[in-house]
Formats: structure tokens, C-alpha cells, sequence
């Protein structure tokens, strides 16, 4: 039989339940990362076909492109610069979160480094 003790149940154990403020971030995160998703998708799309000029015509961008030099790396800068960003903003916001601190100082640096591999591409092709 047992006797009762008088020290109530025992505490649940697991993570605290999550605050509005963790939820909002998780949502703004989710579209961020579907926003740069469609955004490296399109230019992927648009990057298949800039080597379709190539002896059509002389102009910087094709010169770049026609003579193979970068072209995967064009390619893939946007992707590299989105996975990075991810695991920037994760390396951030978990220990922010488990130290009691807002995640939302993650947002930052990954924004800005996906920003720099758009930036990268934009610079390729531009000159």
C-alpha cells in the first residue's frame, strides 16, 4: 500500500514548452527559408540558360560564360550560401535558447551570408 508523502507529483522532465516569441521565430524562419528557396530555385532556372548566347554574341557575359571558367560555381554559390546560413542560424539560435537568451539575433548573420552568395552571383554576371 503507499502511503502518501506529501510531496505532490514528480516534476515533468523534458524542455520548457516553447514561448510565443520562439514560436514566431520558427515561423519567420520557415519563410525565410522557403523565400530563398524559391529565390535560388529561379535563378537556377534563369542560370541553365545564359550559355544558350554563347557565339551569338561578344559580350562580357558570354565571354565569361562560353569559356567554361566559374560557371558550376555560379551554379552552386546560391545553395552553398543557403546551407551555410542554416547552419549559422542553428549554431546560434540553439544555444541562445538554451541559455535563456531570443533566438532572433540568428536571423542576422544568416540573411547576410545568404546575401553574400546572391551577391557573389550577381557580381559574376554583372562584372
Amino acid at each position: 500500500m503507499n502511503a502518501p508523502t506529501g510531496y505532490g507529483p514528480p516534476p515533468a522532465y523534458g524542455p520548457p514548452p516553447r514561448r510565443p516569441s520562439e514560436i514566431a521565430f520558427g515561423v519567420v524562419s520557415g519563410l525565410l527559408i522557403l523565400g530563398a528557396g524559391v529565390v535560388n530555385a529561379g535563378l537556377l532556372f534563369v542560370m541553365c540558360f545564359l550559355p544558350d548566347g554563347c557565339g551569338s554574341s561578344s559580350t562580357t557575359l558570354s565571354k565569361r560564360f562560353c569559356d567554361g571558367t566559374g560557371y558550376l560555381e555560379v551554379l552552386a554559390a546560391p545553395w552553398i550560401s543557403l546551407v551555410t546560413a542554416l547552419l549559422v542560424a542553428g549554431l546560434v539560435a540553439l544555444p541562445a535558447r538554451r541559455h535563456g537568451r531570443t533566438p532572433w539575433s540568428a536571423l542576422l548573420p544568416a540573411v547576410l551570408i545568404h546575401a553574400a552568395g546572391l551577391a557573389f552571383v550577381y557580381f559574376f554576371i554583372a562584372g
